[in-house]
């Protein structure tokens, strides 16, 4: 948004400097830069003007070295509407023209158009459950000579627990038990 500066009290009490000129496409503001004691400012659009902008405000109080921005909404109109802004300070010392110009915007300017689906969330994957978690895991690991690793151990494990249950001799059961144990050794590296 343009800004139109206007100095008050700079060349002395009741001084005003402004540009003669000032063009504006669509709304703008009004800045009153006091650069001595504080004043009283009075603002008016002359009626050409009016018919497309209007002041948040008309009269103004502005601190001793202070700042006031003052909200000029302005239509956009089809054509440049050229008119006059009155400033006057100290209730009437002092009055000053300045010659506003509200435009239209350049016909180039494409709009902005927003897609209706940026105002939703987007959309996430749900959480795996527990087994689909697993399967993942284990699709990572196990790849290639490791799947392999894996399936001979698992071959030796039920052949061991298949000996260790069909003979009944506590010698045959603990070489089962050691099969089983070398076997989880085995899986754990072959993961790792």
């Amino acid at each position: 948004m343009s800004t139109l500066q206007v100095e008050l009290n700079g060349d002395g009490v009741h001084s005003i400097a402004a540009p003669d000129r000032f063009a504006a496409q669509g709304s703008f503001s009004i800045a009153l830069v006091n650069r001595g004691q504080a004043s009283h400012v009075h603002l008016n659009l002359d009626d050409t003007l009016a018919e497309v902008a209007t002041l948040a405000a008309t009269n103004h109080y502005v601190e001793s070295e202070g700042v006031t921005h003052v909200q000029v909404t302005a239509a956009e109109p089809d054509d440049t509407v050229r008119g006059k802004l009155k400033v006057v300070v100290g209730h009437g010392a002092a009055t000053e023209y300045v010659t506003l110009a509200v435009e239209p915007r350049p016909r180039n300017e494409q709009p902005v158009i927003v897609d209706e689906s940026l105002s939703s969330p987007p959309e996430r994957e749900p959480e795996p459950t527990p087994a689909e978690a697993l399967a993942a895991a284990v699709d990572e690991h196990l790849t290639g000579e490791r799947v392999t690793a894996v399936a001979v151990v698992a071959v030796a494990l039920v052949v061991a627990v298949a000996v260790a249950l069909a003979v009944d001799s506590p010698l045959v059961q603990a070489g089962a038990a050691v099969v089983v144990l070398a076997a989880a050794a085995a899986s754990y590296l072959a993961v790792r």
